[in-house]
């Protein structure tokens, strides 16, 4: 592909991102609008919208009618916060803060070390704990990866002797509200950082979620401690943002919590270096751990996890590929 042109892509992605912060994709959601429309909705300069929505319209992200409105096409619907695979703030955040951090990968690729380090003054979950604006960005984010994991987790398996799930870094609880409305009478324990279970415990009640009773956010660091005693624990898509020394430390604190419960068993969800996935997608990704991530992570192989799970005291019963092709490891302490 012509290199000059991949080279302003930076400009689509921004005009992606500014058109999913805008709510755009919702207010198109009752029909097509003018950008005379747009722009009274969204408080918007009508003269740069309606370029910015003519550039996303050659994209394939929108289209427009012959009698010039603008219209949401299949692919921009999940630009709706409304969505069920709604990914609008994965798209902010992907086109905000992260292309803010790869503006830098000079520095990644010069000296290997994470971009993210120079640009945000340090580890990337420091910077959301210290911004609380960003910090919400990257909690839903993270909720728009998640979301579509619980229903075909509840489908994996029998949940009818467990009463109580403890998600390990667990986010803005995603995982666990898909789990707990799937099979009614689990209970929901997410732990995570203490903004961002500030801001999801606020988020749970201004909604009037049923789930109000059986969902809990614990803050805490869960390098150091989490709930013990529990039936089953969950860690999804946490590892892969650490380099080894810190996944088996982790580990070893979830397996030191199941010691007091014979029968506890952890979850381990993550994705695999050799699932099928699209070349691209798999680069970017790859790129994405080196920029962005902690210091020495990498994409993992079943082999590579299943040696950091028994280095931590544990051990693998079984290993099966979710509906969301990733790999699910049940795992339980050594005997």
């Amino acid at each position: 592909m012509n290199p000059a042109y991949l080279a302003s892509g930076g400009w689509i992605a921004s005009a992606v991102g500014t058109a999913a912060a805008l709510g755009v994709a919702d207010h198109l959601g009752s029909g097509p609008k003018t950008a005379a429309e747009l722009a009274a909705l969204t408080g918007s300069s009508e003269y740069a919208l309606a370029r910015m929505m003519r550039l996303l319209c050659v994209a394939g992200v929108f289209e427009e009618t012959a009698d010039a409105r603008f219209a949401n096409t299949a692919d921009a619907e999940v630009l709706r916060a409304d969505h069920p695979r709604s990914m609008r703030h994965f798209c902010m955040l992907a086109a905000g803060d992260y292309q803010r951090i790869f503006q830098e990968m000079s520095h990644t690729v010069a000296t290997g070390e994470p971009a993210s380090r120079t640009v945000l003054g340090g580890s990337l979950y420091t910077f959301l704990s210290r911004t609380p604006e960003s910090g919400a960005i990257y909690d839903g984010a993270m909720e728009d990866l998640a979301r579509p994991v619980g229903k075909v987790l509840a489908k994996s398996r029998d949940f009818s002797a467990i009463d109580t799930v403890v998600d390990v870094g667990g986010g803005s609880g995603a995982l666990l509200k898909g789990l707990l409305t799937a099979v009614p009478h689990l209970r929901g324990i997410c732990v995570d950082r203490p903004d961002v279970c500030a801001r999801a415990a606020q988020s749970l009640v201004a909604s009037g979620s049923a789930l109000g009773d059986r969902l809990e956010f614990r803050a805490g660091d869960f390098f150091e401690s989490v709930p013990p005693g529990q039936p089953l624990y969950l860690l999804k898509n946490v590892l892969h943002n650490w380099g080894d020394e810190r996944c088996v430390d982790l580990l070893r604190t979830v397996c030191a919590a199941m010691a007091s419960r014979p029968t506890a068993r952890l979850l381990v969800i993550e994705p695999l270096a050799e699932s099928p996935m699209p070349a691209m997608y798999k680069a970017l990704d790859e790129l994405m751990q080196v920029v962005i991530s902690e210091p020495g992570v990498a994409a993992r192989s079943e082999a590579a996890f299943r040696a950091l799970i028994e280095r931590a005291g544990l051990r693998v019963l079984s290993v099966q590929t979710l509906a969301s092709g990733h790999a699910l490891f049940d795992t339980a302490p050594q005997e």
